[in-house]
Parts: C-alpha cells; structure tokens; sequence
C-alpha cells in the first residue's frame, strides 16, 4: 500500500503527533509498504524524496509576537485555507498513486485546504486524534489563563465566544480570537464526515468528544504502542524520582517539585519548555533537590530512566495516552500519575499509583508509600513491562491499523 501520512512536522522534536507519525512509517515500511510523508519544511526534518512537495514553514507564535497587520493576515490565511497546501497536494496526488491517508495533526499549519483533492480522487480517509482541537479551541482542554483542566465548550457558540471572552489560549485576546475563528470554520466543513474512520488513542478521547457534542460513531480505539524492544528493562530501584516531558502549566511540575520536598527525595527533570526558567527558580526557593538536564533525547534519555527509583506525570490536563508513561513502563519504571483523563486507562493499582492532581500533599504520600519498598518497585517494574509487551507493542498497534485501512478501503 502507498500511505499518505500528514503531520504538521517531520521531526522527532516536533512533538508527540509527529512522533507517532515517523514510527508509524518506520513500521508499515518494515511490512513492506510505502509510507509517504506530507508536512512543513524545516531545517530539523528527516530526509524525505517526497520532501519537494513539502509547505513553507511557520512559526506562529513568531509571526503574532510582532503585533502587525500584515503578519495577522498571513496567520489567518493559514489557518483557514493555506493555497499552497491545496497545490502541493494536488501536485503529490498526481505523481504519486495513493492508496489511503491517514491524517494526524495538521489543521492549524496546513489546513483542511487538503481535503477536497484527496475526496474528488475517492482516496480513503483515517484520521488519528491526538488531542480535542475538534471540540476545543485551544485544542487540550485546558485554559491557558486560569490553568486549570476546562470542557466547556460543549457547542458552536461557546466554542466561538468563550475564548475570546477567557483568554483561554496563551492568555492572549489575539490568539484566543484566531483559536475561536477556527473552531467556528472546522465545526461548518462538518469534520465529523471528514475521514472514513477517526482513531482515537483512548477511551477517554472518544467519550470527551461524545459528551462535547461530537459524533463518535465512526471512532475506532487502538491504543498507542512503545517499542519496548529499544528499552531494556531496569528493575532495580535508581536513586531518584524523574519527570521527563515538556516543561508547561499543563504537565503540573512545580506540584512535583513541591511533593519531593515534602518526600524529601531527589528529583529529575528532563525536559524544556515555557517553564522551564521559573521551575528551577520555584526549585531553588523552596529548597528543593532538583536537578533539571534540558532536553535529551535517544541513549542519554534512556539511561536517565533506567537509573531512576520511579517515573512521575503531575499533568493537572486531560492527558490521552502520554508516550512518557509508556516509555517508563518499557524500562521496568512503576509510575506515580495524576488521575485524569486517559492516564488512568494505562496506569493501574499492580503497575503504579493514581493521585488527585494539583495536589502535591497527595503526591508526596504515594511517592513516599513506595519509595523504600524495594521489592514492591522491583514487582510493579517487572508488571509493567509485562503490559507493555502485551498491550502496547508495535506489532499489535500495526495490526489493528492496517485491518483499518483494508476495512474502509473495502468499502
């Protein structure tokens, strides 16, 4: 089969969208098929013969922080219908036989400008959802300005007027007004009828957007996979706590920093973001034994966790299916998490422990509950690769996506 796969970026860096996307690829070209990507350019990207058909970059945050008239214009000719996008696809679709696409995240860079050239050539549609940009103008269902988790926006109105009124994206009138736009122009080109079936990574994923208004009938479950092959297992307990993720509001770090102290255990923060500065000033100030290495990535991530005690997600968002839980579990790390959204799917009583989030009392009581029980840590390490090779391996993830595309390309 020759698979159109669209993300917005085509590098591991770009985030966990356009991971999943390149490891998809490396598997279905292991079974002997022909993924083909679609995406921005950029000077981080793999190389690609099919990169010629690529669209320009963008960085929006860049282009909305100079505040001109010129740059707003550009940001919402993006957003809306991206003519370039249009042509290049078109261009691809003419010189490239396609069998199915399967779309991930690509709405605010590329744009649905790609859809009517895919569907005049009848080429078959999945769409795997990485986040509620659907049902969400701020795509994770959660409010930049007040920081805490928000599912309000349960209609077209709401989904258009509340932003603007909560800031609820970047805290920023702008931004949130672009987000609102967009929401109002997804809802009218009725997305639901958009792809031939919707992957959704979690339960969680597909009944939020049931409960938001959105038609679900059309969703199929696979759960993301970790190719635990890549990790070897460390069951004997390291010698910290590790956090390893974006550094954002959403993830909960500072509640994290604040539990280790309570604990008094040493932590490890792998990872760079937005918050990245004020977390290590909070981690000063209070004193804690914290220890932040930036972003790692490949053998130096790894051994961060195969030398750790165990894994911690403070996220305070409704999570999907994090890659971090997964990756931890493929080392042989019991994870303590905050109980929401899709985690609890993965994290059970044998395999870690579910705490309230934003509440870094309780945290510090559940890492504090197995921290010196050595053979509690070494029996919930070796659970939990268990379940990975189980539940959440390659092979079985490919399986159930290729028995997707053969299903609707027979219809």
């Amino acid at each position: 089969m020759n698979i159109l796969i669209v993300n917005t970026m085509y590098h591991p860096q770009g985030g966990g969208a356009p991971i999943y996307g390149i490891k998809l690829a490396e598997l279905l070209k292991g079974k002997g098929h022909n993924p083909i990507p679609f995406s921005m350019r950029s000077p981080y990207n793999l190389k690609s013969p099919y990169d010629k058909y690529f669209v320009d970059f963008i960085d929006f945050r860049k282009e909305l922080s100079q505040k001109s008239f010129r740059n707003g214009i550009k940001v919402l000719g993006r957003t809306f219908y991206f003519k370039q996008a249009r042509r290049n696809i078109e261009k691809l679709l003419s010189e490239n036989p396609i069998d199915i696409v399967h779309l991930n995240n690509f709405l605010h860079h590329i744009s649905l400008s790609i859809i009517e050239p895919i569907r005049r050539r009848n080429i078959p549609i999945v769409w795997s959802l990485h986040d509620h940009i659907l049902v969400c103008p701020n795509t994770n269902l959660y409010n930049d300005n007040t920081r805490s988790p928000c599912a309000d926006c349960k209609s077209n109105f709401k989904r258009f007027t509340m932003p603007i009124i909560g800031r609820c994206k970047k805290k920023s009138l702008g931004a949130s007004f672009v987000a609102s736009l967009e929401a109002l122009f997804i809802s009218l080109h009725r997305p639901s009828k958009i792809p031939n079936r919707f992957i959704a990574p979690s339960r969680f994923l597909k009944e939020q957007h049931r409960k938001m208004g959105f038609d679900v009938s059309n969703f199929k479950i696979i759960p993301n996979f970790v190719e635990y092959e890549n990790f070897e297992p460390h069951y004997e307990p390291g010698d910290y706590a590790l956090y390893f993720g974006r550094l954002s509001p959403e993830k909960g770090v500072k509640y994290l920093i604040e539990a280790s102290v309570m604990a008094k255990i040493p932590l490890v923060i792998a990872g760079t973001g937005p918050d990245e500065n004020a977390l290590k000033s909070f981690a000063e100030k209070i004193g804690g034994d914290v220890k932040f290495t930036g972003f790692i990535q490949g053998q130096e991530l790894k051994n961060i966790i195969y030398n750790s005690r165990i894994a911690v997600l403070p996220s305070v968002c409704y999570e999907n299916a994090p890659l971090m839980v997964l990756e931890s579990f493929a080392a042989g790390k019991p994870v303590i998490a905050s109980n929401i959204g899709g985690i609890q799917e993965i994290v059970g009583n044998d395999v870690g422990i579910l705490v309230e989030p934003k509440n870094p009392r309780f945290l510090a009581d559940a890492i504090a509950k197995i921290w010196n029980d050595k053979n509690r840590i070494i029996e919930m390490g070796k659970n939990v690769r268990l379940l990975v090779e189980q539940k959440y391996s390659p092979n079985n993830h490919l399986e159930k996506v290729i028995n997707l595309y053969n299903e609707v390309m027979e219809r």
